[in-house]
């Protein structure tokens, strides 16, 4: 990992307190591209909304949101990223998110294909 994150940095919801050196990461930046590896499915987390931030804020002029591992969105996590990619866009940044499945589909019906480019997952391999 290219930014050292770590759970103490995006701790999952109810983990905020007491994380131990070496727990589960509930994301990952690396080249340009925030890698969710946990279910966006619940109320806000604002340990999302900083991995966003930090996308946005990562040197690279092309910047991804990595949805594979997520099989589940609510509409909060869809306008975070909405506000994560208006933010790039002001920074002159290039941002798409690569999605599969349901929310592939949730972020097609969402309109997201309308301002960002979003990539199939499936059809990427």
């Amino acid at each position: 990992m290219e930014r050292g994150l770590t759970a103490e940095k995006y701790p999952a919801p109810g983990r905020e307190e007491g994380v131990k050196k070496g727990a589960m990461v509930d994301y990952e930046i690396a080249g340009g591209v925030l890698k969710v590896l946990r279910q966006l499915d619940n109320d806000y987390d604002i340990s999302f909304d900083r991995a966003c931030a930090d996308l946005v804020a990562s040197p690279e002029r092309e910047i991804a949101i990595d949805l594979t591992h997520v099989r589940s969105i609510t509409s909060t996590y869809v306008g975070l990223m909405a506000a994560a990619f208006f933010m790039a866009k002001a920074q002159s940044k290039n941002m798409s998110i690569i999605a599969q499945g349901q929310v592939l589909h949730v972020l097609r019906i969402s309109g997201f294909e309308a301002f960002m480019p979003i990539i199939d997952h499936a059809r990427k391999q």
